[in-house]
């Protein structure tokens, strides 16, 4: 009788082969694939934005074009592809309506706060200096200062000048207006069979087990961006209204950087005090009760946001500690820079819920408990 060859008998624990930790084996030329599609991604990044963006409408709006599904008219199901196309224009309208409303407004307060900027840091920083001499008295902070000072100015002077240009410029108006709503219709109105197709590539003896990490995935991932932006929105729109009645300049501006910036978390609080203070600084000097209003604004931004928009509209569906939430955006930010901290939540989401669902795989496996 031939021996059974999941068992080890000699083995120094005793334990099968199957009760052992394994890594599925992967063929050499799969991992070449990925590698090349990885290098092709790579060679072709400055095109693949607006079908990234395509992808990323599609999927926010899937659930919307599902809902209108479900509604009858005349006794007749409405078709995925006119239900894709009426959510699409809606969408789009919406936006397209909001810019062209807000568009010359936010442009002339965006262009006078990056030529002003650099005059707003460079006069504030007396001040900033007067107040830590008094905070820390026999302390030098001016070097410290000046340092911060120049960084800032250079920061505003190379980096936001272009972001603007080119967020202005004739390349955004065509891939944002025009490619990006075409790749997102196709991508709605062939979503359930895209779904389909990629579950149908998925291992047949795991595939409860990848399908459950794929709902719990989406419920974290949709849940968060969804909620999120919304958050933003209001948050954007709150900061812009409340510093506008205190008086202070680029109000709407500044709003929007603090409502963009507030998708990232701890990110969007930095630039909110640090940017509205500056200006502040900048406009009213120490005025002590201008710079309180200023805060105030911000303050109460941040009770409604801990007290009713997060826990409403998001709740505990990222479901990571905030040093992870905190490490997550340092890493992104390292690894792709803007665009890695505001995709490092994100992708956290996902590899929490991934990293959880194998946890629970290990604890119910036959290794686990022959260490209990």
């Amino acid at each position: 009788m031939s021996a059974d060859p999941t068992k080890a008998p000699d083995g120094p624990q005793g334990l099968s082969l199957a009760d052992r930790l394994s890594l599925p084996r992967i063929h050499w030329g799969w991992l070449v694939l990925l590698v090349a599609l990885g290098g092709l991604a790579w060679a072709s990044r400055s095109v693949v934005g607006p079908f990234v963006t395509g992808f990323i409408l599609a999927y926010l709006l899937d659930p919307a074009v599902e809902r209108l599904q479900k509604l009858r008219v005349a006794g007749r199901a409405i078709p995925r592809s006119v239900a894709a196309i009426l959510v699409l224009l809606l969408f789009v309208g919406a936006l397209v309506g909001l810019l062209l409303a807000t568009a010359p407004i936010i442009e002339a307060q965006i262009s006078q706060l990056v030529q002003q900027l650099p005059r707003l840091v460079e006069d504030s920083l007396p001040l900033i200096q007067g107040l830590l001499d008094r905070l820390t008295g026999r302390f030098d902070v001016s070097g410290v200062v000046d340092s911060l000072g120049q960084r800032a100015v250079a920061w505003a002077s190379e980096s936001i000048g272009p972001i603007i240009a080119g967020g202005l410029g004739v390349f955004n108006i065509i891939n944002f207006i025009i490619v990006t709503p075409i790749v997102a219709y196709y991508l709605l109105r062939d979503w359930p069979g895209i779904v389909s197709t990629v579950q149908g590539w998925w291992p047949r003896a795991q595939f409860a087990a990848f399908k459950q990490v794929a709902q719990d995935s989406d419920a974290a991932l949709g849940g968060f961006i969804r909620g999120q932006s919304l958050v933003c929105l209001v948050l954007a729109v709150f900061y812009a209204v409340g510093w506008s009645l205190v008086g202070l300049n680029y109000a709407i501006v500044l709003g929007l950087l603090a409502g963009v910036f507030g998708f990232v978390p701890f990110l969007g609080v930095i630039v909110a005090v640090a940017l509205s203070l500056m200006v502040g600084l900048g406009q009213f000097g120490l005025d002590w009760l201008q710079l309180f209003l200023i805060l105030a604004v911000f303050q109460v931004g941040q009770i409604l946001e801990s007290a009713v928009l997060t826990p409403n509209l998001i709740g505990d569906r990222i479901g990571l500690h905030p040093v992870w939430v905190l490490f997550s955006v340092f890493a992104g930010g390292a690894v792709a820079g803007i665009v890695g901290v505001f995709l490092a939540v994100p992708v956290a989401a996902v590899l929490g819920v991934v990293v959880r669902a194998m946890l629970a795989h290990y604890k119910r496996s036959d290794f686990y408990g022959a260490g209990g």
